[in-house]
């Protein structure tokens, strides 16, 4: 069994790792509400997996949109408006092109503006919601949005990020499912049944992903309703969990990069804090005992009280002896040395051999940037594993070896 030393070290070690991954985890999550990231990546996908993303969406006319897209099936649903006259018509002297079909209401708008959608999740209708979105120009991509501010209302509310917070950041499978199912079936009263559900789908404008998936999934359906709205969900289920995908790819960007910054203006550099742990006994067992006590954030637990949180483990395991900050180094704290700003810094080195020193201190950033990459979650749980191995101590004798 390895020396309580080499342990002390290991967990020390471990737990700078986890808590510094789980601050910037935490920055992260306050970059992604006050930027709107969730639910602008909700509405891009929702828009992929109805419209395809080819074409630009403005949830102004959302209202709009559900409005047409009904009153369409509904035309389409009750046949031609004449029948077809019994005597041919003359030709024309000269054959005049045909007018060109109007471009289909929003599939996406015409959804989040239904009775369903149109305020789950969101203060008031997403229809009051001034934001449009440009076309995608590749999978996995954020397409670019712009937003309409009006006269008298707050910048915080009405710029761009002020409307990408006041998207809903989720919506259930079973809400689009029965979204989907008022859509199409305009005039429905009471029972729903798979035959008016096809003649709605069967009126979808021509050319748009939507219609040609639901036409697949009534298909299989199997004259079922229940089977069609189960088919639905697990259709939007699969897309969203590629969108949820999208998003973390996202959002470890932000990550690194705040926890590059946090590390950089902390002073948190893993081979200054591991040589302290190695060479001083007291600092690694008494940072030893604060790791121990210290606990991941838990998934429900408010931001702002994972923050204190995390902020209190650091700041236990400062006062412990860890060199943690831009304080001056222990070098430079005896009354004859000579050194300037860098060198308290612990940035140069007043024994010669700056540049050297610099490189350490640089790796040692990096090395804790790297660490940043497998999340809080492993290293808390790797933590807990080598804090239990710890625990159970040298194994016993056995009896009677005296």
């Amino acid at each position: 069994m390895p020396s309580s030393g080499i342990i002390d070290l290991a967990i020390g070690m471990i737990f700078v790792f986890g808590v510094t991954a789980a601050l910037a985890s935490v920055f992260t999550e306050l970059i992604s509400r006050l930027i709107g990231l969730r639910g602008a990546y909700l509405l891009s996908g929702l828009r992929e997996l109805v419209d395809g993303g080819g074409n630009s969406t403005d949830l102004t006319s959302a209202k709009t949109d559900y409005e047409n897209m009904q009153k369409l099936i509904r035309s389409r649903m009750a046949g031609p408006e004449q029948p077809p006259s019994e005597e041919p018509s003359p030709a024309p002297a000269e054959a005049s092109p045909a007018p060109a079909e109007p471009s289909p209401p929003s599939v996406t708008g015409a959804l989040l503006s239904g009775p369903i959608l149109g305020n789950q999740g969101v203060a008031g209708q997403i229809s009051s919601r001034k934001l449009k979105l440009a076309p995608t120009t590749g999978t996995g991509r954020l397409p670019k949005m712009t937003a309409d501010r009006q006269a008298g209302t707050p910048r915080r509310t009405g710029g761009l990020w002020g409307q990408r917070r006041n998207l809903p950041s989720y919506i259930s499978a079973k809400s689009f499912a029965e979204a989907v199912i008022d859509l199409v079936v305009p005039d429905a009263k009471g029972h729903t049944t798979m035959d008016a559900i096809e003649n709605g789908v069967n009126a979808l404008p021509r050319g748009i992903p939507f219609r040609s998936s639901l036409q697949a999934l009534v298909k299989n359906a199997d004259n079922d309703v229940s089977r069609f709205r189960t088919a639905v969900e697990l259709w939007y289920d699969d897309h969203m969990d590629r969108v949820s995908g999208w998003y973390k790819r996202n959002a470890a960007k932000i990550t690194l990069a705040a926890g590059a910054i946090l590390i950089v203006l902390l002073n948190i550099n893993a081979l200054s804090i591991g040589r302290t742990l190695y060479s001083n006994s007291a600092v690694s067992s008494a940072v030893s005992a604060v790791a121990v006590r210290s606990t991941n954030c838990s998934a429900g637990q408010n931001s702002q009280d994972c923050l204190a949180k995390l902020q209190g483990q650091l700041s236990a395991a400062t006062a412990a002896g860890l060199p943690i900050g831009w304080g001056t180094v222990r070098d430079c704290l005896t009354p004859t040395a000579q050194c300037n700003w860098m060198d308290q810094r612990g940035l140069y080195s007043q024994h010669g051999h700056s540049f050297w020193q610099l490189v350490l201190v640089l790796v040692g950033f990096l090395i804790m940037i790297i660490a940043i990459l497998p999340g809080a979650q492993f290293w808390f749980g790797l933590l807990s594993k080598i804090g239990s191995l710890r625990a159970t101590g040298p194994k016993p004798a056995a009896a009677g070896s005296q």
